[in-house]
């Protein structure tokens, strides 16, 4: 995720409340915003009774929620909002003619409506924004940064659940020379289908990223350290079979630990071995596998 880096102040709280607004599901807040609206509703009518008009209130909960919902939903919010917010005028001056409340009515819905637009306009370009800084372009893998930090978060889990893990890093052989040979987009094609084949057998619980121009980590859970070792050539051999079919002259190596319930390594230092571990299989030739158990650690 984009890290935002301002120290402190309202202006450091409000990307980092927006982006947690961001991660919730889309629609999920529409029955608490209605109950909010209804609250502000009330507010507005009773600040009348003393000659306070607190229609600004409306404009903060419309961008809260034209940010969380979805563009249709944010602008069928504004409308409402927009509509029920002439519940205090009506209420406050029963006899006043119709056309000018529906003409007021009017006039705020498609102020409220533009509002929830260009909210709506900004939570796609954040969207955008998030997706391109925690995805690679090329592979759709994750990108290194939020790998690693997702790393950190299913290191932590598997131990609590005393679950196996495989970390392991793939390498193609050869490949900048595929590229000096056969032009940058063989190389790009060639690349994307690895990834994509690679991620085809991988869960949902495990995790991918690219970590280097050719370069892929891998979290893998494992229900034992039999399962792991199986898991990690068969990933190996799924990668190293699209490679064949590319007609090019690429292979792979890997690098594997397995990550039993009680190794204590954090994930820098778990991927140091890995990445030292891929280190002695490129020196041994071209293709080569090498697993093994990972240390305890401190």
């Amino acid at each position: 995720m984009t890290r935002w880096t301002d120290a402190g102040g309202f202006d450091a709280y409000v990307p980092r409340i927006m982006a947690k607004l961001a991660r919730l599901p889309r629609g999920a807040a529409l029955l608490p915003g209605l109950a909010v609206l209804i609250l502000v509703v009330g507010i507005d009518g009773a600040g009348r009774q003393f000659g306070l008009r607190l229609v600004p209130l409306y404009v903060p909960l419309l961008c809260v929620m034209s940010w969380v919902l979805a563009r249709r939903l944010a602008i069928l919010f504004a409308a409402v909002t927009a509509i029920v917010a002439l519940l205090p005028d009506i209420l406050a001056s029963p006899s006043a003619p119709g056309a000018a409340t529906a003409a007021n009515a009017a006039v705020r819905g498609a102020v409220y409506i533009f509002l929830a637009l260009v909210v709506a306009a900004y939570r796609r370009a954040y969207d955008e924004a998030d997706y391109r800084a925690m995805y690679d372009a090329l592979t759709g893998a994750l990108n290194k940064l939020p790998f690693q930090a997702a790393v950190v978060r299913h290191l932590a889990a598997a131990r609590r659940n005393r679950q196996t893990s495989v970390a392991a890093c793939i390498d193609l052989d050869g490949f900048k020379a595929i590229n000096a040979s056969y032009g940058p987009a063989a190389g790009d094609a060639t690349l994307r289908a690895a990834a994509q084949d690679a991620m085809s057998g991988v869960r949902g619980s495990d995790l991918m990223g690219r970590i280097g121009g050719d370069e892929f980590g891998f979290l893998l859970g494992a229900g034992s350290a039999q399962n792991a070792e199986a898991l990690a050539r068969l990933l190996h051999q799924r990668v190293g079979t699209t490679l064949a079919k590319s007609g090019l002259p690429l292979t792979c190596s890997m690098a594997a630990l397995i990550v039993g319930p009680d190794v204590a390594l954090s994930g820098v230092e778990l991927f140091d071995l890995v990445y030292g571990l891929m280190r002695r299989a490129k020196a041994e030739g071209a293709g080569v596998v090498l697993i093994e158990a990972a240390p305890a650690g401190r």
